[in-house]
């Protein structure tokens, strides 16, 4: 479904909710009011005037609640948009050409590494990258006038292509699924901070 449709559907769905919350409200304020009058006309015109109070902080609440309802649904939308996105992403990633694929992992390489590491690949992409494949990576590092002693050790499992590189203890996590999750992430939290932020502020001035 497009996004426009999905978009539509959640305006509509939380226009829904809106009116279903605001008339929930509203028969509490009413009651409120009512029960205020009751007891007014005994007591003054106090009591009435902190129940006027009490409806339009109700009234108030229930918009807040309202729309943050909205935001949720608009965020969990665009959380599903992303995935979709990521997902293709990765698709794409995967479907390289081998030469092109090969320079990408060099490139990050060159990069990243000092020239001291162990670099593990997939053992399936071995035959994909080719026997000079860390002979070129070192060279270039050489190239840059870094060192150009990069080792090289094969993964049973399969990463799901990019690489790692291992220095000591330490690993740089450089695999295509671990790039793209740490870009999704960021992506989401951006999302949600521009979807928030009115309410956040709201809330920090209250």
């Amino acid at each position: 479904m497009p996004l426009e449709d999905i978009l539509r559907k959640i305006e509509e769905k939380a226009a829904q909710i809106k009116e279903e919350i605001l008339t929930a409200a509203k028969a509490e304020a009413e009651s409120k009011l009512k029960d205020a009058a009751q007891r007014g006309s005994a007591l003054g015109t106090g009591i009435l005037e902190q129940a006027y109070q009490e409806a339009a902080q109700i009234e108030s609440i229930a918009v807040s609640r309202a729309e943050m309802q909205k935001k949720q649904m608009l965020l969990e939308a665009k959380q599903a948009v992303i995935s979709q996105v990521f997902d293709e992403a990765l698709k794409e990633l995967r479907d390289m050409h081998s030469e092109e694929y090969k320079e990408l992992l060099i490139d990050w390489i060159s990069h990243r590494a000092d020239g001291t590491e162990e670099v593990i690949i997939s053992e399936l992409e071995k035959e994909i990258l080719g026997e000079d494949f860390i002979a070129v990576a070192n060279q270039r590092l050489k190239e840059m006038g870094k060192r150009g002693n990069l080792t090289v050790a094969y993964s049973p499992e399969y990463l799901g292509g990019g690489l790692i590189l291992r220095r000591d203890k330490v690993l740089d996590n450089l695999t295509f699924p671990a790039i793209l999750r740490f870009m999704k992430e960021d992506l989401e939290v951006e999302i949600a901070t521009m979807l928030f932020k009115e309410t956040q502020e709201g809330e920090s001035v209250s």
